[in-house]
């Protein structure tokens, strides 16, 4: 395994990524949602490896869409997203925001889920994403 650390602008919120796959051979993806073009997001995920995020809970947004189905991290000091959570312990790393280079670096693939349904949704992310483990300070 490697281990890839980053976190936003301001470092309240930190990421560290831990992945058997290779930069090269992992998938980068574009959603091509708003909020991520708006953010140029570039996401990583392996469902074999490890993310953990440290932040205090005050230091975070937590953003939900409609669909209510995922916690998307955002700095409330530097505005920069880091990732995005779901309750069941899974998450997903926005390498431009949590600045990665070995990923950030890479052409993303463009995706769109905007057809799926909530529940849809839920089960793509628990195949896909990776098990996360949330370190909140007090």
């Amino acid at each position: 395994m490697s281990l890839y650390a980053g976190g936003c602008h301001c470092g309240r919120l930190s990421a560290r990524f831990e992945t058997a796959l290779d930069p090269e051979t992992i998938e980068v993806r574009a959603d091509q949602c708003g909020f991520c073009r708006r953010h140029g997001a570039k996401t990583v995920s392996d469902p074999h490896g490890r993310l953990t995020l440290a932040f205090r809970e005050a230091d975070v947004r937590r953003h939900r869409f409609g669909a209510r189905t995922a916690d998307f991290l955002i700095c409330r000091t530097c505005g920069h997203y880091v990732a995005a959570v779901i309750d069941d312990g899974f998450g997903v790393l926005n390498v431009v925001g949590a600045d990665i280079q070995p990923f950030a670096v890479l052409q993303a693939v463009p995706v769109d889920y905007d057809d799926e349904t909530p529940a849809s949704r839920l089960e793509r992310r628990r195949a896909r994403w990776t098990p996360v483990t949330l370190e909140i300070a007090a």
